[in-house]
Protein backbone atom coordinates (compact mmCIF):
# COMPACT_ATOMS: atom_id res chain seq x y z
CA UNK A 1 0.00 0.00 0.00
CA UNK A 2 1.22 3.37 -0.97
CA UNK A 3 2.52 5.43 2.22
CA UNK A 4 1.71 8.89 2.67
CA UNK A 5 3.26 11.60 5.81
CA UNK A 6 0.89 14.47 6.63
CA UNK A 7 3.49 16.50 8.38
CA UNK A 8 1.97 20.12 9.69
CA UNK A 9 4.52 22.72 10.06
CA UNK A 10 2.25 25.02 12.57
CA UNK A 11 2.01 28.59 11.45
CA UNK A 12 4.43 28.17 8.71
CA UNK A 13 4.34 31.16 5.97
CA UNK A 14 6.55 31.85 2.82
CA UNK A 15 7.77 35.09 4.51
CA UNK A 16 9.65 33.57 6.87
CA UNK A 17 10.73 30.71 4.78
CA UNK A 18 12.01 32.54 2.05
CA UNK A 19 14.24 34.24 3.47
CA UNK A 20 15.90 30.72 4.90
CA UNK A 21 15.30 28.73 1.55
CA UNK A 22 17.28 31.59 -0.29
CA UNK A 23 20.34 31.18 2.43
CA UNK A 24 20.20 26.98 2.32
CA UNK A 25 19.09 26.66 5.57
CA UNK A 26 15.87 24.31 5.22
CA UNK A 27 17.56 21.38 2.83
CA UNK A 28 14.64 18.93 3.66
CA UNK A 29 11.85 21.38 3.24
CA UNK A 30 14.13 23.07 -0.50
CA UNK A 31 13.96 18.84 -1.70
CA UNK A 32 10.08 18.58 -1.33
CA UNK A 33 9.65 21.93 -3.02
CA UNK A 34 11.77 21.15 -5.86
CA UNK A 35 10.48 17.65 -6.60
CA UNK A 36 6.79 18.41 -6.01
CA UNK A 37 4.38 21.65 -5.60
CA UNK A 38 3.85 24.23 -3.11
CA UNK A 39 1.45 27.29 -2.84
CA UNK A 40 -0.48 29.14 -0.31
CA UNK A 41 -2.63 27.59 1.90
CA UNK A 42 -5.95 29.64 3.04
CA UNK A 43 -6.75 28.63 6.63
CA UNK A 44 -10.30 29.02 8.16
CA UNK A 45 -11.78 31.90 10.26
CA UNK A 46 -10.35 32.61 12.52
CA UNK A 47 -6.83 31.22 11.68
CA UNK A 48 -6.78 29.06 14.75
CA UNK A 49 -5.58 25.73 15.77
CA UNK A 50 -8.75 24.32 16.91
CA UNK A 51 -10.93 25.79 14.05
CA UNK A 52 -8.25 25.01 11.47
CA UNK A 53 -7.48 21.62 12.39
CA UNK A 54 -10.93 20.69 12.84
CA UNK A 55 -11.80 21.72 9.17
CA UNK A 56 -8.63 19.17 8.32
CA UNK A 57 -10.31 16.41 10.26
CA UNK A 58 -13.51 16.64 8.93
CA UNK A 59 -13.01 19.03 5.31
CA UNK A 60 -16.00 20.96 6.75
CA UNK A 61 -16.69 24.48 7.44
CA UNK A 62 -16.72 25.34 10.98
CA UNK A 63 -20.63 26.20 10.72
CA UNK A 64 -20.77 22.04 10.54
CA UNK A 65 -17.83 20.94 12.39
CA UNK A 66 -18.70 23.22 15.68
CA UNK A 67 -15.20 25.06 16.87
CA UNK A 68 -14.89 28.29 16.26
CA UNK A 69 -12.48 29.32 19.10
CA UNK A 70 -9.91 28.00 21.69
CA UNK A 71 -13.15 27.45 23.74
CA UNK A 72 -16.22 26.03 23.40
CA UNK A 73 -19.27 28.33 24.28
CA UNK A 74 -21.92 25.93 25.89
CA UNK A 75 -25.81 26.83 24.20
CA UNK A 76 -27.86 28.77 26.38
CA UNK A 77 -25.16 29.70 29.14
CA UNK A 78 -22.02 32.29 28.89
CA UNK A 79 -19.96 29.59 30.60
CA UNK A 80 -16.82 28.74 27.87
CA UNK A 81 -14.84 25.74 27.91
CA UNK A 82 -11.83 24.23 26.68
CA UNK A 83 -12.43 22.81 23.41
CA UNK A 84 -11.71 18.88 22.68
CA UNK A 85 -12.55 16.33 20.14
CA UNK A 86 -16.21 15.27 21.85
CA UNK A 87 -17.22 18.97 21.06
CA UNK A 88 -16.08 18.53 17.14
CA UNK A 89 -18.96 16.97 14.79
CA UNK A 90 -18.23 15.68 11.57
CA UNK A 91 -16.41 12.07 10.70
CA UNK A 92 -12.29 12.04 10.87
CA UNK A 93 -11.05 11.52 7.73
CA UNK A 94 -8.46 8.39 9.36
CA UNK A 95 -12.54 6.76 9.96
CA UNK A 96 -13.10 6.90 6.16
CA UNK A 97 -9.77 5.58 5.71
CA UNK A 98 -10.08 2.84 8.14
CA UNK A 99 -13.59 2.09 6.55
CA UNK A 100 -11.32 1.33 3.22
CA UNK A 101 -8.88 -0.66 5.24
CA UNK A 102 -6.28 2.27 5.39
CA UNK A 103 -4.56 2.34 8.71
CA UNK A 104 -3.58 5.50 10.15
CA UNK A 105 -1.11 6.93 13.14
CA UNK A 106 -1.63 10.43 14.62
CA UNK A 107 0.85 11.98 16.67
CA UNK A 108 -0.21 15.59 18.21
CA UNK A 109 -2.51 16.39 15.84
CA UNK A 110 -4.65 19.14 17.87
CA UNK A 111 -7.65 18.47 20.29
CA UNK A 112 -7.85 15.23 19.58
CA UNK A 113 -8.40 14.61 23.18
CA UNK A 114 -9.97 12.34 24.57
CA UNK A 115 -8.13 9.50 22.13
CA UNK A 116 -11.35 7.38 20.35
CA UNK A 117 -10.41 3.60 18.77
CA UNK A 118 -8.61 3.72 15.11
CA UNK A 119 -7.24 1.33 13.25
CA UNK A 120 -3.44 2.24 13.58
CA UNK A 121 -2.65 4.72 16.80
CA UNK A 122 -3.02 8.12 17.87
CA UNK A 123 -0.87 9.99 20.42
CA UNK A 124 -2.66 13.30 21.73
CA UNK A 125 -0.73 16.31 22.22
CA UNK A 126 -1.55 20.14 21.72
CA UNK A 127 -5.05 20.62 23.44
CA UNK A 128 -4.26 17.81 25.98
CA UNK A 129 -4.24 18.70 29.96
CA UNK A 130 -0.49 18.06 31.03
CA UNK A 131 -1.99 16.35 34.40
CA UNK A 132 -3.65 13.49 31.89
CA UNK A 133 -2.03 10.07 31.76
CA UNK A 134 -3.97 8.25 29.10
CA UNK A 135 -3.58 10.15 25.91
CA UNK A 136 -2.89 7.13 23.63
CA UNK A 137 -4.99 4.81 21.72
CA UNK A 138 -4.53 1.50 21.76
CA UNK A 139 -3.27 1.37 25.71
CA UNK A 140 0.07 -0.97 24.31
CA UNK A 141 0.86 2.27 22.62
CA UNK A 142 0.06 4.33 26.03
CA UNK A 143 2.67 1.77 27.41
CA UNK A 144 5.11 1.72 25.42
CA UNK A 145 5.13 5.93 25.32
CA UNK A 146 5.23 5.76 28.96
CA UNK A 147 8.45 2.75 28.98
CA UNK A 148 10.17 4.84 25.87
CA UNK A 149 9.86 8.11 27.23
CA UNK A 150 8.85 8.35 31.03
CA UNK A 151 9.43 12.36 30.80
CA UNK A 152 6.53 12.56 28.17
CA UNK A 153 4.27 15.29 28.43
CA UNK A 154 1.62 16.20 25.94
CA UNK A 155 2.35 20.01 26.61
CA UNK A 156 5.41 21.95 27.71
CA UNK A 157 4.33 23.19 31.22
CA UNK A 158 2.63 26.81 31.56
CA UNK A 159 5.25 27.77 34.38
CA UNK A 160 8.06 27.62 31.75
CA UNK A 161 6.33 29.71 29.17
CA UNK A 162 5.40 32.10 31.19
CA UNK A 163 8.79 32.57 33.38
CA UNK A 164 11.51 30.83 31.67
CA UNK A 165 13.63 33.06 29.97
CA UNK A 166 13.33 32.96 25.96
CA UNK A 167 16.54 30.38 25.74
CA UNK A 168 15.18 27.88 28.19
CA UNK A 169 11.10 27.86 26.06
CA UNK A 170 13.68 27.31 23.09
CA UNK A 171 15.02 24.18 24.59
CA UNK A 172 12.31 22.82 26.39
CA UNK A 173 9.80 23.28 23.33
CA UNK A 174 12.71 21.64 20.78
CA UNK A 175 13.08 18.71 23.10
CA UNK A 176 9.49 17.79 23.04
CA UNK A 177 8.84 18.06 19.49
CA UNK A 178 11.81 15.62 18.90
CA UNK A 179 10.34 13.38 21.20
CA UNK A 180 6.46 13.52 19.22
CA UNK A 181 8.84 12.89 16.74
CA UNK A 182 10.27 9.88 18.00
CA UNK A 183 6.77 7.97 19.13
CA UNK A 184 5.75 8.82 15.65
CA UNK A 185 8.49 6.85 14.32
CA UNK A 186 8.25 4.41 17.04
CA UNK A 187 5.28 3.71 17.06
CA UNK A 188 4.73 3.48 12.60
CA UNK A 189 7.59 0.65 13.18
CA UNK A 190 5.53 -1.06 15.93
CA UNK A 191 1.96 -0.44 14.52
CA UNK A 192 2.76 -0.06 10.00
CA UNK A 193 0.50 2.26 9.18
CA UNK A 194 -0.43 3.72 5.06
CA UNK A 195 -1.25 7.31 6.67
CA UNK A 196 1.23 8.39 9.06
CA UNK A 197 0.19 12.33 10.38
CA UNK A 198 2.04 14.55 12.64
CA UNK A 199 1.82 18.06 14.01
CA UNK A 200 4.93 20.02 14.44
CA UNK A 201 4.00 22.78 16.52
CA UNK A 202 7.87 24.54 17.42
CA UNK A 203 7.58 27.04 14.76
CA UNK A 204 4.33 28.78 16.03
CA UNK A 205 5.31 28.23 19.75
CA UNK A 206 8.71 30.02 18.84
CA UNK A 207 6.98 32.41 17.16
CA UNK A 208 5.13 33.28 20.34
CA UNK A 209 7.35 33.21 22.88
CA UNK A 210 10.57 34.43 20.70
CA UNK A 211 11.60 37.92 21.07
CA UNK A 212 14.31 38.15 18.09
CA UNK A 213 13.21 36.44 14.28
CA UNK A 214 16.98 34.46 14.50
CA UNK A 215 15.46 32.62 17.21
CA UNK A 216 12.15 31.77 15.55
CA UNK A 217 14.55 31.12 12.41
CA UNK A 218 16.40 28.58 14.29
CA UNK A 219 13.12 26.81 15.56
CA UNK A 220 12.02 26.57 11.41
CA UNK A 221 15.65 24.70 11.10
CA UNK A 222 15.17 22.46 13.58
CA UNK A 223 11.70 21.49 12.48
CA UNK A 224 13.57 21.17 8.92
CA UNK A 225 16.07 18.72 10.34
CA UNK A 226 12.65 16.32 12.34
CA UNK A 227 10.93 16.71 8.88
CA UNK A 228 14.42 15.06 7.95
CA UNK A 229 14.27 12.42 10.05
CA UNK A 230 10.79 11.47 9.21
CA UNK A 231 11.06 11.46 5.86
CA UNK A 232 14.15 9.21 6.39
CA UNK A 233 12.80 6.68 8.49
CA UNK A 234 9.14 6.37 7.39
CA UNK A 235 10.16 6.42 3.65
CA UNK A 236 7.23 8.07 2.45
CA UNK A 237 5.79 7.72 -1.24
CA UNK A 238 3.95 10.88 -0.81
CA UNK A 239 4.50 13.73 1.82
CA UNK A 240 2.04 16.43 2.24
CA UNK A 241 3.71 19.49 4.38
CA UNK A 242 0.81 21.89 5.05
CA UNK A 243 0.15 24.82 7.81
CA UNK A 244 -2.99 25.80 9.34
CA UNK A 245 -2.38 29.26 9.64
CA UNK A 246 0.60 31.85 9.28
CA UNK A 247 1.89 34.10 11.11
CA UNK A 248 3.28 37.67 11.50
CA UNK A 249 4.88 39.78 14.50
CA UNK A 250 3.28 41.82 17.23
CA UNK A 251 3.14 45.44 17.02
CA UNK A 252 1.06 45.24 20.11
CA UNK A 253 -2.43 45.02 21.42
CA UNK A 254 -5.44 46.56 20.72
CA UNK A 255 -8.41 46.91 23.58
CA UNK A 256 -11.37 45.98 21.86
CA UNK A 257 -12.81 45.52 25.33
CA UNK A 258 -12.34 49.45 26.62
CA UNK A 259 -13.94 50.42 23.03
CA UNK A 260 -16.62 48.52 23.37
CA UNK A 261 -17.39 50.01 27.00
CA UNK A 262 -16.61 53.23 26.33
CA UNK A 263 -19.38 52.83 23.63
CA UNK A 264 -21.73 51.32 25.93
CA UNK A 265 -21.87 47.66 23.96
CA UNK A 266 -20.03 46.12 27.33
CA UNK A 267 -21.19 46.86 30.87
CA UNK A 268 -18.32 45.83 33.45
CA UNK A 269 -19.35 44.51 36.81
CA UNK A 270 -17.49 46.71 39.86
CA UNK A 271 -14.56 44.65 41.67
CA UNK A 272 -15.43 43.45 45.15
CA UNK A 273 -13.40 45.03 47.58
CA UNK A 274 -10.35 41.58 47.69
CA UNK A 275 -10.47 41.58 43.98
CA UNK A 276 -9.45 45.70 43.96
CA UNK A 277 -7.09 44.69 46.73
CA UNK A 278 -5.45 42.18 44.68
CA UNK A 279 -5.51 43.62 41.51
CA UNK A 280 -4.03 47.17 42.79
CA UNK A 281 -1.05 45.04 44.22
CA UNK A 282 -0.43 42.87 41.12
CA UNK A 283 -0.28 47.09 39.62
CA UNK A 284 2.14 48.17 42.11
CA UNK A 285 4.09 44.53 41.79
CA UNK A 286 4.83 44.96 37.77
CA UNK A 287 5.76 48.61 38.55
CA UNK A 288 7.68 48.57 41.28
CA UNK A 289 9.91 44.93 40.12
CA UNK A 290 9.27 45.10 36.96
CA UNK A 291 9.23 48.62 35.57
CA UNK A 292 11.38 50.14 38.77
CA UNK A 293 13.60 47.17 39.32
CA UNK A 294 12.83 47.16 43.02
CA UNK A 295 13.58 44.12 45.32
CA UNK A 296 13.71 42.89 48.91
CA UNK A 297 11.70 43.74 52.37
CA UNK A 298 11.55 47.73 51.60
CA UNK A 299 10.21 47.01 48.13
CA UNK A 300 7.74 44.77 50.32
CA UNK A 301 6.93 48.07 53.02
CA UNK A 302 6.64 50.39 49.93
CA UNK A 303 4.09 48.04 47.78
CA UNK A 304 1.88 47.91 50.81
CA UNK A 305 1.86 51.78 51.84
CA UNK A 306 1.19 52.94 48.06
CA UNK A 307 -1.71 50.25 48.15
CA UNK A 308 -3.60 50.82 51.21
CA UNK A 309 -3.29 54.99 50.26
CA UNK A 310 -4.64 54.24 46.47
CA UNK A 311 -7.87 51.98 48.26
CA UNK A 312 -8.23 54.41 51.19
CA UNK A 313 -7.47 57.94 50.90
CA UNK A 314 -9.81 60.19 48.66
CA UNK A 315 -8.99 61.32 44.70
CA UNK A 316 -7.56 64.77 45.49
CA UNK A 317 -4.85 63.10 47.86
CA UNK A 318 -3.87 60.47 45.85
CA UNK A 319 -4.16 61.56 42.34
CA UNK A 320 -0.93 61.88 41.55
CA UNK A 321 0.42 58.49 42.60
CA UNK A 322 -2.46 57.61 40.47
CA UNK A 323 -1.30 59.33 37.26
CA UNK A 324 1.87 58.22 37.47
CA UNK A 325 0.52 54.71 37.91
CA UNK A 326 -1.20 55.60 34.45
CA UNK A 327 1.63 56.89 32.91
CA UNK A 328 3.09 53.06 33.30
CA UNK A 329 0.19 51.33 33.04
CA UNK A 330 -2.88 52.69 31.07
CA UNK A 331 -6.44 52.79 32.46
CA UNK A 332 -5.12 51.52 35.40
CA UNK A 333 -8.08 52.85 37.60
CA UNK A 334 -10.53 50.82 35.27
CA UNK A 335 -8.44 47.57 35.97
CA UNK A 336 -8.67 48.18 39.68
CA UNK A 337 -12.11 48.95 39.48
CA UNK A 338 -13.73 46.57 36.97
CA UNK A 339 -13.17 42.99 37.56
CA UNK A 340 -13.29 42.10 33.24
CA UNK A 341 -16.92 40.32 33.63
CA UNK A 342 -19.81 41.93 31.84
CA UNK A 343 -22.55 42.47 33.48
CA UNK A 344 -24.55 40.86 31.41
CA UNK A 345 -28.12 42.19 32.26
CA UNK A 346 -27.09 45.51 30.83
CA UNK A 347 -24.79 44.39 28.11
CA UNK A 348 -25.45 44.09 24.52
CA UNK A 349 -22.35 42.02 23.55
CA UNK A 350 -19.72 40.03 25.14
CA UNK A 351 -16.54 37.97 23.81
CA UNK A 352 -15.05 34.72 22.87
CA UNK A 353 -11.57 33.96 24.14
CA UNK A 354 -9.54 37.32 24.43
CA UNK A 355 -7.89 37.16 21.40
CA UNK A 356 -10.00 35.53 19.15
CA UNK A 357 -11.82 38.73 18.02
CA UNK A 358 -15.17 36.70 18.53
CA UNK A 359 -18.49 38.72 19.97
CA UNK A 360 -21.65 37.29 20.59
CA UNK A 361 -24.59 39.18 20.80
CA UNK A 362 -26.62 39.16 23.91
CA UNK A 363 -29.93 38.23 22.63
CA UNK A 364 -33.02 37.17 24.19
CA UNK A 365 -34.65 33.90 24.36
CA UNK A 366 -30.42 32.55 23.32
CA UNK A 367 -28.90 33.92 26.63
CA UNK A 368 -29.49 33.73 30.06
CA UNK A 369 -29.93 37.41 30.28
CA UNK A 370 -30.46 38.07 27.44
CA UNK A 371 -31.53 42.16 26.55
CA UNK A 372 -31.52 42.16 22.65
CA UNK A 373 -34.90 41.29 20.78
CA UNK A 374 -34.07 38.38 17.92
CA UNK A 375 -35.69 41.30 15.83
CA UNK A 376 -33.04 43.72 16.34
CA UNK A 377 -30.01 41.54 16.13
CA UNK A 378 -29.39 41.84 12.58
CA UNK A 379 -29.83 46.00 12.77
CA UNK A 380 -27.52 45.50 15.95
CA UNK A 381 -24.70 43.52 14.22
CA UNK A 382 -24.38 45.71 11.08
CA UNK A 383 -24.28 48.77 13.05
CA UNK A 384 -21.53 47.47 15.33
CA UNK A 385 -19.34 45.75 12.53
CA UNK A 386 -19.79 49.83 10.40
CA UNK A 387 -18.09 51.30 13.40
CA UNK A 388 -15.35 48.53 13.91
CA UNK A 389 -14.66 48.86 10.03
CA UNK A 390 -14.08 52.72 10.72
CA UNK A 391 -11.15 52.25 12.99
CA UNK A 392 -7.67 53.28 11.63
CA UNK A 393 -3.94 51.79 12.58
CA UNK A 394 -2.06 54.84 14.38
CA UNK A 395 0.93 53.93 12.28
CA UNK A 396 -0.41 53.42 9.04
CA UNK A 397 -3.92 54.75 9.02
CA UNK A 398 -5.36 51.64 7.07
CA UNK A 399 -8.57 49.57 8.62
CA UNK A 400 -7.75 47.47 11.58
CA UNK A 401 -10.14 44.78 10.28
CA UNK A 402 -9.76 43.88 6.96
CA UNK A 403 -13.58 43.08 7.57
CA UNK A 404 -15.79 42.40 10.19
CA UNK A 405 -18.21 39.07 9.28
CA UNK A 406 -21.29 38.41 10.48
CA UNK A 407 -21.61 33.92 10.97
CA UNK A 408 -24.12 33.83 8.45
CA UNK A 409 -21.73 35.35 5.39
CA UNK A 410 -19.08 32.84 6.61
CA UNK A 411 -20.61 29.86 8.25
CA UNK A 412 -23.06 27.39 6.98
CA UNK A 413 -24.26 23.71 8.86
CA UNK A 414 -25.96 23.25 11.74
CA UNK A 415 -23.78 24.47 14.61
CA UNK A 416 -24.59 28.04 12.61
CA UNK A 417 -26.90 28.97 15.60
CA UNK A 418 -23.93 28.31 18.08
CA UNK A 419 -21.48 30.52 16.06
CA UNK A 420 -20.28 33.98 17.41
CA UNK A 421 -22.40 36.55 15.65
CA UNK A 422 -18.84 38.74 14.74
CA UNK A 423 -15.83 37.47 13.05
CA UNK A 424 -13.48 40.09 13.52
CA UNK A 425 -10.52 40.00 10.91
CA UNK A 426 -7.56 41.90 11.47
CA UNK A 427 -4.60 38.97 11.10
CA UNK A 428 -2.68 40.93 8.22
CA UNK A 429 -2.63 43.99 10.93
CA UNK A 430 0.29 43.53 13.54
CA UNK A 431 -1.93 44.24 16.29
CA UNK A 432 -3.58 41.48 18.93
CA UNK A 433 -7.36 41.76 19.85
CA UNK A 434 -7.36 41.87 23.20
CA UNK A 435 -10.84 41.56 24.49
CA UNK A 436 -10.52 41.27 28.43
CA UNK A 437 -8.48 42.79 31.12
CA UNK A 438 -4.30 43.10 30.39
CA UNK A 439 -2.59 39.65 32.63
CA UNK A 440 1.44 41.83 31.91
CA UNK A 441 3.08 45.20 31.77
CA UNK A 442 0.52 46.99 28.71
CA UNK A 443 3.35 48.82 27.51
CA UNK A 444 3.15 52.68 26.32
CA UNK A 445 -0.16 53.80 24.83
CA UNK A 446 0.13 54.68 20.84
CA UNK A 447 -2.84 56.31 19.88
CA UNK A 448 -6.26 55.98 22.08
CA UNK A 449 -6.67 51.92 22.21
CA UNK A 450 -3.74 50.95 21.05
CA UNK A 451 -0.53 49.64 23.26
CA UNK A 452 2.76 49.29 21.73
CA UNK A 453 4.13 45.52 22.77
CA UNK A 454 1.52 44.92 25.09
CA UNK A 455 3.11 41.78 26.59
CA UNK A 456 6.52 40.93 26.97
CA UNK A 457 6.07 37.13 26.80
CA UNK A 458 4.17 37.74 23.16
CA UNK A 459 5.53 38.48 20.39
CA UNK A 460 3.84 36.94 17.65
CA UNK A 461 0.59 36.29 15.98
CA UNK A 462 -1.36 34.36 13.49
CA UNK A 463 -1.79 35.25 10.04
CA UNK A 464 -4.95 33.76 7.33
CA UNK A 465 -2.23 32.20 4.79
CA UNK A 466 -0.48 29.28 5.41
CA UNK A 467 1.43 26.87 2.50
CA UNK A 468 1.55 23.67 1.13
CA UNK A 469 4.05 21.40 -0.48
CA UNK A 470 3.28 18.25 -1.76
CA UNK A 471 5.67 15.69 -3.60
CA UNK A 472 5.65 12.10 -4.33
CA UNK A 473 4.10 9.68 -7.04
CA UNK A 474 0.68 11.17 -5.96
CA UNK A 475 1.69 14.75 -6.92
CA UNK A 476 2.83 16.87 -9.93
CA UNK A 477 6.43 16.59 -10.12
CA UNK A 478 7.32 20.05 -11.72
CA UNK A 479 8.98 21.75 -8.80
CA UNK A 480 6.63 24.80 -9.64
CA UNK A 481 4.39 27.23 -7.46
CA UNK A 482 0.41 26.71 -7.92
CA UNK A 483 -2.55 29.01 -6.77
CA UNK A 484 -3.95 29.45 -3.76
CA UNK A 485 -5.55 26.06 -2.24
CA UNK A 486 -7.50 26.06 1.15
CA UNK A 487 -7.22 24.57 4.37
CA UNK A 488 -10.50 22.30 4.38
CA UNK A 489 -9.54 20.56 0.82
CA UNK A 490 -6.56 18.83 2.43
CA UNK A 491 -9.08 15.81 3.62
CA UNK A 492 -10.67 15.69 -0.02
CA UNK A 493 -7.27 15.28 -1.88
CA UNK A 494 -6.05 12.83 0.71
CA UNK A 495 -9.23 10.48 0.29
CA UNK A 496 -8.80 10.90 -3.09
CA UNK A 497 -5.25 9.56 -3.54
CA UNK A 498 -6.28 6.21 -1.83
CA UNK A 499 -9.48 5.98 -3.88
CA UNK A 500 -11.83 6.54 -1.18
CA UNK A 501 -15.36 7.73 -2.30
CA UNK A 502 -15.36 11.93 -0.67
CA UNK A 503 -18.47 12.76 1.82
CA UNK A 504 -20.98 14.29 0.13
CA UNK A 505 -21.21 16.71 3.07
CA UNK A 506 -17.64 18.08 2.80
CA UNK A 507 -17.08 21.62 2.28
CA UNK A 508 -13.46 20.35 0.87
CA UNK A 509 -12.81 19.45 -2.73
CA UNK A 510 -10.03 17.83 -4.36
CA UNK A 511 -7.21 19.84 -5.88
CA UNK A 512 -7.33 17.70 -9.15
CA UNK A 513 -4.69 20.35 -10.38
CA UNK A 514 -2.13 19.48 -7.89
CA UNK A 515 -1.96 15.68 -8.85
CA UNK A 516 -0.45 13.41 -10.96
CA UNK A 517 -1.65 12.33 -14.53
CA UNK A 518 -2.84 9.32 -13.07
CA UNK A 519 -4.79 10.23 -10.17
CA UNK A 520 -6.31 13.35 -12.07
CA UNK A 521 -7.71 11.42 -14.54
CA UNK A 522 -9.64 9.05 -11.89
CA UNK A 523 -13.11 9.79 -11.40
CA UNK A 524 -14.34 11.39 -8.59
CA UNK A 525 -16.34 8.89 -6.10
CA UNK A 526 -18.74 10.26 -3.77
CA UNK A 527 -20.07 8.80 -0.22
CA UNK A 528 -22.87 9.49 2.50
CA UNK A 529 -22.03 12.38 4.84
CA UNK A 530 -22.53 12.79 8.14
CA UNK A 531 -25.87 14.85 8.42
CA UNK A 532 -27.05 16.20 11.31
CA UNK A 533 -24.81 15.79 14.39
CA UNK A 534 -24.92 16.62 18.07
CA UNK A 535 -22.09 16.56 20.14
CA UNK A 536 -21.70 14.30 23.13
CA UNK A 537 -19.75 16.64 25.19
CA UNK A 538 -16.89 15.27 27.04
CA UNK A 539 -16.09 17.86 29.71
CA UNK A 540 -12.88 18.03 31.79
CA UNK A 541 -12.40 17.66 35.64
CA UNK A 542 -12.55 21.04 37.02
CA UNK A 543 -8.12 20.64 37.73
CA UNK A 544 -8.00 19.10 34.23
CA UNK A 545 -9.92 21.73 32.39
CA UNK A 546 -7.83 24.70 34.76
CA UNK A 547 -4.76 23.28 33.69
CA UNK A 548 -5.33 23.76 29.92
CA UNK A 549 -6.73 27.39 31.08
CA UNK A 550 -2.94 28.15 32.05
CA UNK A 551 -1.29 26.58 29.78
CA UNK A 552 -3.50 28.76 26.67
CA UNK A 553 -2.72 31.23 29.51
CA UNK A 554 0.98 30.91 28.56
CA UNK A 555 0.97 31.05 25.35
CA UNK A 556 -1.36 34.13 25.11
CA UNK A 557 -4.53 32.30 23.64
CA UNK A 558 -6.47 33.41 26.75
CA UNK A 559 -6.74 35.91 29.57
Amino acid sequence: MTKTLLVGWDAACWEYLRPLLQAGRLPALQKLIDTGISGTLQSTMPPWTPTAWASIVTGKNPGKHGIFDMLWKRPGTYEFSPVNASLRRGTPFWTRLNQQGIRTGLVNVPFTYPPAPLDGFMVCGFGTPASISQIAYPQEAQQRVHSRFPDFKPEVEAEVLRTAPPQEIFRVEQKQQQQFVEIALDLAGRYPVDVLVINLMFPDHANHKMPEMEQVYAAYERTDADLARLIETYQPDNVMLISDHGSSRLKGDFWLDAWLRDRGYIVALQSQPAERAAALNWLLLQLFREHYGWSGWWEKVFRRVAKESLLRLPDWLNGPLWDRLENTFPRAREFVALNGRPDYAASTVFPGSVYAGLLYLNVVGREPHGIVPPEERAALAARLAGELRHIKEPETGRQLFSNVYTAEEIYSGAALPHAPDLILDAYDCGWNIRAGKYTSHPGPVVDGYFFQQASHRDFGWHSREGIFVFSGQAFEQTGNSSPAGKLVDIPATLLHIYGVPIPEDYDGQVITELLSLTLRQAPLAYQQGDGELEVEEKTYESEEAEILFDHLRALGYLD
